[in-house]
């Protein structure tokens, strides 16, 4: 342990094989998707006693806005902690994690919530973090195209596993070695997302642009996607596009307005990249084909393929979405 708010009580002894001698515990599960040797060396070094103490004191101050993982448990107390993280099996580096104290100051019950750097970077921003931008999931769903949430302020340090959102607060921006990465809410977390993949779109109603509609998920308690889908759906005027495209964060369907019925045309989806030379993602394609079974009928997606990829875990993809039908019609034809 590097430093605490409140006093440190080791483990108990039926939980000792999560502890070493020093009382660190022995890896962590609270890193989202694959580290990166390299990319992750600059977050994995002890941080300075001024920084540990600006973190922790901006922690106890609770404001209302920070990410829900950060007052897990309305937390009594915060620490500071090295942790193993495994970027290969058997092989680890150690980062500077924050803790969350869940239950009382003698219970032990500490609970890892967040990289350390994420919350230093949180806690040095103007006005106490306050947010830049606030979200309400009942009048717009806002999410990170593309699907690619981090940890750390470098895509380079880690594959994120997917992140659908919603993102309800944005905290800052100009982020990361490209200075293009927004520390936002991503579903509780505190996260880096590209700032150019931020999309937003009204929950109320469709969206038209460029000649086509576009309708996005809902982030509602308790309102079903396919609900929200199709009274949406209602409040689309087809004599001014008969395309409209249903947007998540892995990508789109599109779909087309025949014999007064939608008919399902393709989908396209951003899929995470993996660790390879340039952190390539891959851009796939595939056509849209009605499955009946009994009384259900459903779009499902067939024969995907790979039709571009690109060379960076941070890349611009939002653009795609807003491409026009011609550009995958060729794709649609079999070109």
């Amino acid at each position: 342990m590097l430093l605490s708010n409140r006093a440190f009580r080791r483990g108990a002894s039926r939980n000792i094989d999560q502890w070493n001698a020093s009382g660190i515990y022995s890896s962590s599960a609270r890193i989202h998707g694959k580290i990166n040797q390299d990319g992750i060396s600059r977050f994995a070094k002890t941080p300075s006693f001024s920084d540990q103490k600006r973190a922790l004191n901006f922690l106890k101050k609770r404001h209302s806005y920070l990410p829900e993982m950060l007052n897990y448990g309305n937390h009594n107390g915060a620490r500071i902690i090295m942790r193993k993280v495994y970027y290969a099996p058997n092989h680890w580096v150690r980062v500077p994690m924050i803790d969350i104290l869940n239950g009382n100051a003698t219970s032990g019950n500490w609970e890892e919530i967040n990289a350390f750097s994420a919350v230093l970077d949180l806690a040095t921003l103007p006005n106490g973090a306050k947010p830049i931008a606030n979200y309400d999931v009942n009048q717009v769903s806002v999410m990170p195209f593309g699907g690619r949430g981090f940890d750390f302020a470098d895509p380079n340090a880690q594959v994120a596993t997917y992140s659908s959102g919603p993102i309800t607060h944005v905290y800052g921006n100009g982020f990361g070695p490209n200075h293009n990465l927004s520390l936002v809410d991503l579903n509780r977390w505190l996260r880096y997302v590209p700032t150019s993949n931020i999309l937003k779109l009204s929950n109320t109603q469709p969206t038209l642009k460029d000649g086509i509609w576009y309708v996005a998920p809902t982030f509602q308690s308790n309102v079903s996607y396919g609900v929200h889908q199709n009274k949406i759906l209602k409040l689309i005027d087809t004599s001014k596009s008969q395309y409209y495209r249903y947007a998540s964060s892995s990508g789109f369907t599109q779909y087309h307005y025949e014999n007064g019925k939608w008919q399902g045309q393709y989908q396209v989806l951003f899929n995470n990249p993996t660790f390879n030379p340039g952190n390539q993602i891959h851009m796939t394609f595939a056509k849209s084909v009605l499955k009946t079974s009994g009384n259900d009928t459903w779009w499902s997606s067939e024969n995907e393929r790979e039709i571009q990829s690109f060379n960076d875990n941070d890349t611009e993809v939002l653009p795609y979405l807003y491409k026009p039908v011609s550009y995958y019609d060729g794709f649609l034809n079999g070109d």
